[in-house]
């Protein structure tokens, strides 16, 4: 008997196939420049077959042809598929024009300077790039895999969950924008400071991380609304519960805050200035110890 998870299979193709398909052309060509551009993209391409694959089937499956498709009307969507998936849509937009502009002016990116010329560990990261747009996007899949008439009702709580993963977008876009100016105004030589501390950087040393961890964890708590229905298997919400988990462990513990700090100290570790700033800043949460 079909289950969500059955729902779940083109999506995943979509996400790998889309990185495949560009590690193909860039991988040769050893350029970063569009990774984190397409795998924006991979959210969303992903997110949205999953919210129309099931009805493209349905019409193929008819012996119709896909010219005659028509997309449904809005007041055929569950209000959270609906809901779930313009909002994580919007993140990932956001995220990928920013991060292709900043490249864009910069030309590089580090992260990318020894793993760029050796193919093999460059085609592995597009694929690992589309494990991350699978697992970050299993609550928006697995909501969008609950049938319209077995979800429950839309109400207030759903409408604060989706006001608060707005909220955390808003301060993520904002941390970025505040550290986009900041540099700026150095190249300005408006001011000669080495790092930013000012903003919301002045609270906490990776806010934008800060921010983006209760987006993820608001798309679930928004998902966890359908998937606890009846005919909903339990697991759902421990595969859902991944995306936020996953994000946290990645930007913490492995490529984001680590990777940053131990740049930084590297770089201005002698610096009075960034020894004040490293012992009177929390490195993560705002209101946690200074370590945390």
């Amino acid at each position: 008997m079909p289950t969500i998870f059955s729902k779940l299979w083109v999506p995943i193709a979509a996400s790998y196939g889309l990185q495949t398909l560009a590690a193909t052309v860039f991988v040769p060509l050893q350029t970063e420049k569009y990774f984190d551009l397409i795998g924006a993209m991979g959210h969303i391409l992903s997110a949205w077959i999953s919210l129309l694959g099931p009805g493209i089937y349905r019409h193929l499956a008819a012996g119709l042809s896909l010219v005659n498709y028509r997309p449904p009307s809005l007041q055929s969507l569950a209000p959270r598929q609906l809901a779930i998936t313009v909002t994580f849509t919007i993140w990932a937009a956001r995220m990928g024009v920013f991060l292709f502009g900043r490249i864009r002016k910069t030309g590089k990116d580090s992260r990318f300077v020894e793993i760029r010329v050796n193919p093999k560990r460059f085609f592995r990261l597009w694929l690992i790039q589309g494990t991350w747009i699978m697992l970050s996007g299993f609550p928006v899949w697995l909501t969008n895999s609950v049938s319209s008439n077995a979800t429950r009702p839309w109400n207030a709580w759903d409408a604060a969950i989706v006001a608060f993963a707005v909220l955390n977008l808003g301060i993520e876009t904002l941390a970025d924008a505040q550290k986009s100016q900041w540099r700026r105004q150095k190249e300005r030589g408006e001011h000669n400071e080495q790092f930013i501390t000012r903003g919301l950087w002045s609270i906490s040393r990776h806010p934008n991380y800060v921010a983006d961890i209760f987006f993820h964890a608001s798309i679930f708590a928004l998902s966890s609304r359908s998937l606890i229905a009846p005919g909903s298997p339990r697991s759902a919400i421990l595969w859902s519960s991944i995306s936020p988990l996953f994000s946290y462990g990645i930007l913490r513990h492995l490529s984001g805050v680590p990777f940053l700090e131990k740049a930084g100290n590297k770089k201005w570790g002698n610096d009075p200035a960034w020894k004040y700033y490293t012992s009177t800043t929390p490195v993560f949460w705002p209101w946690a110890r200074i370590y945390a």
